[in-house]
């Protein structure tokens, strides 16, 4: 009899499954009054709207149980739904100049259900389906509370008082290191950053509690906030998408299949 208890044992104790987590919601905030680039989000990035890029990686992962697009301007709204994104009215007062990026999630976690949020960065295009898939494995085997995305940079980085006078910050000058033998530094580049919900509603912030860093490419920590990095990104975003984006459904039929014009040939010699 006890053999086959264990036996009986054995048997239940490997067809047990383990319950996956609830899914998160993927939460992109993209107002309407963006000032230094106007209609940021909705502004062509080799002829895509900006956000819709984020939109279809996000949706490509399937991680999300949905992903919204929260923003208090209708044509933006108009391209999330295009773009297959859930619209999401956003409260105006939550959209103002002075107003957090916290108050744009309180307001959709206030009407919304659900346990964990993932809030998107619209203005880091380059981030992808895989990097969403290795942030929440990295966030759930880790039992995180919040998790944030970070580039590892080999730069000397300074700062400067009142007076002119110039101070290192994270390198002794006397003994430069090489870069084969510094493990440089973690910079946040601003792609996504996962959290819970419960205990964002009592810190205040989306990073709180136990933080894991995920590493992400080089190239990804350029977040558009000016137009010499919406040029840059333009470049970068040309040659990593190549022509995928005319699948999406927002190139004109005569409009450019990916990236800026090519510059025009050299004069002739002869």
């Amino acid at each position: 009899p006890t053999d086959r208890a264990a036996k009986s044992c054995s048997t239940m104790a490997t067809t047990t499954t383990t319950t996956p987590p609830p899914k998160p919601h993927a939460l992109i905030l993209a107002r309407g009054g963006s000032k230094g680039i106007p209609k940021k989000n909705i502004k062509a990035l080799n002829g895509v709207p900006l956000l819709v890029y984020n939109v279809k990686a996000a949706l490509a992962s399937e991680v999300f149980e949905r992903v919204v697009v929260s923003s208090d301007d209708a044509e933006i709204l108009a391209v999330a739904r295009k773009a297959g994104a859930v619209a999401f009215e956003r409260d105006p007062a939550t959209a103002t100049d002075a107003a957090s990026s916290e108050a744009g999630i309180r307001d959709y976690a206030d009407r919304a259900a659900c346990d964990v949020l993932c809030l998107v960065q619209a203005t880091s295009p380059l981030t992808t389906a895989q990097d969403f898939q290795r942030g929440w494995e990295l966030f759930t085997s880790s039992n995180a509370d919040s998790l944030v995305t970070v580039v590892r940079s080999h730069r000397f980085l300074w700062t400067k008082d009142e007076a002119g006078v110039a101070a290192p910050k994270n390198y002794d000058p006397g003994r430069r290191p090489r870069r084969q033998d510094w493990s440089g530094e973690l910079i946040e580049n601003g792609a996504f950053y996962f959290f819970k919900v419960p205990s964002f509603r009592t810190s205040g912030s989306r990073l709180h509690g136990k933080i894991v860093a995920l590493e992400m490419a080089e190239e990804t920590l350029v977040e558009i906030d000016s137009l010499t990095d919406w040029n840059i990104v333009e470049f970068l975003a040309a040659n990593q998408f190549h022509d995928t984006p005319r699948s999406w459904g927002f190139h004109d039929d005569n409009g450019p299949a990916s990236g800026p014009p090519p510059p025009p040939p050299p004069p002739s010699s002869n």
